[in-house]
């Protein structure tokens, strides 16, 4: 009897998994545009960009944001947060795939919410089934999962190259890379340059963003018919992302604070990239304070940050918070950087954050966060915006 019932709810469960799983099928033939965004940065950002332009061409799009601030966005452009009960789960797409389907919409852009190479194309060729790829670009981020070798990493994250399909990338160093990975697939690779994108077009923006980014949602959007003029207006009128790069100003006992929220890019070469970009808008006589934020569950990266900062971020002062501080410290040392110049607030309380800052010599200070969002990270960047 017991082996009759096992095998009864075996036949019943696969029964019921087929019937499922053809119903998503159904669904998603329903959305005839689905674009897949995949990549180490930026993916939130294109996700919004891409869906700002298409609403405003015409196209009615649901879009899908992951990660810490995960958001479900409307074709109307009204957007609700995405509520979980315990950690992300991959099957969070078929409910995203139901709901997009009952709205009846043309378009769905949502970001590949797996870091499992596995998993990432499970979400491809099961879950979304990407009429688009989207590669933003591949960075030494999380080799621990997908690499150990940045080449892994780029295998990986070209899950989402839709077979007989086309696919837009930003990465245009590792093009020797994706494009035999594109042909086995008879996916049409097309490369995007920031070249493409002038200053003018930036500064309709009422936050910073990166040329790379507007590049790679532009080609989408000329791709599905949205004219150029169109679709930068509707970018410039999408909602940013909350972890979007803005500097906020403030004055606290006659000096004037200005913070830059770089936490998002955790890994070097981003880092790297967000410092070069603020240096541009760095003002006459103002002190730099790098405030590097350590995670507990990140050890690895707190060696990595310090060797960073010690040989690619130079500045006046630094702030660190969080955990692994005296690794951190004595990589920046061994790199040259005065002890006298690094202060520890392993609570990171943004109050005794900013009193620090307020002792150190100068009436004009740029407070660059880097390291990570989590932890100390998100009240320290909500207390500097608050501040504004």
């Amino acid at each position: 009897m017991e082996i009759a019932a096992i095998t009864g709810l075996v036949i019943a469960l696969t029964i019921w998994w087929l019937f499922e799983y053809r119903n998503h099928n159904r669904r998603l033939e329903s959305i005839p545009i689905r674009v897949h965004i995949n990549g180490s940065r930026g993916k939130s950002s294109i996700t919004r960009l891409i869906g700002g332009a298409l609403r405003i061409g015409g196209i009615r799009t649901v879009t899908k944001t992951t990660g810490t601030h995960a958001r479900f966005i409307y074709p109307d452009g009204h957007e609700e947060p995405i509520i979980r009960i315990g950690p992300a789960n991959i099957k969070e797409q078929r409910w995203v795939i139901k709901k997009t389907a009952e709205l009846n919409v043309d378009a769905l852009v949502t970001e590949c919410m797996a870091i499992d190479p596995e998993f990432q194309w499970v979400l491809q060729y099961k879950y979304i089934k990407g009429t688009i790829g989207v590669l933003t670009n591949v960075r030494s981020d999380h080799l621990d999962v997908m690499g150990p070798t940045i080449r892994e990493a780029s295998d990986a994250m070209s899950s989402i190259m839709p077979r007989d399909g086309i696919c837009f990338t930003a990465e245009i160093e590792k093009l020797d890379w994706l494009e035999p990975i594109a042909q086995k697939l008879d996916c049409k690779l097309f490369p995007t340059y920031p070249e493409s994108i002038s200053d003018d077009d930036i500064r309709g923006f009422s936050y910073i963003e990166h040329k790379e980014n507007v590049a790679l949602a532009l080609a989408v959007a000329l791709h599905l018919g949205v004219p150029r003029d169109v679709a930068l207006k509707g970018m410039w009128e999408a909602e940013p992302d909350p972890g979007v790069l803005r500097i906020f100003s403030s004055e606290r006992n006659n000096q004037k604070i200005r913070f830059a929220n770089a936490f998002a890019a955790n890994d070097p070469e981003s880092t790297c990239m967000v410092i070069d970009l603020l240096n541009s808008y760095l003002e006459p006589d103002e002190k730099i304070i790098v405030l590097a934020n350590s995670r507990a569950d990140r050890i690895h990266r707190a060696s990595q940050l310090g060797e960073l900062m010690g040989e690619n971020i130079p500045a006046d002062y630094y702030v660190l918070v969080g955990a692994y501080l005296n690794v951190i410290s004595e990589k920046m040392e061994s790199s040259g950087i005065p002890k006298e110049k690094i202060a520890f607030i392993p609570e990171g309380d943004p109050k005794y954050v900013l009193e620090h800052v307020l002792k150190i010599p100068g009436d004009k200070k740029f407070i660059v966060g880097i390291g990570n969002i989590g932890g100390a990270g998100h009240n320290i960047a909500d207390f500097f915006s608050e501040e504004q």
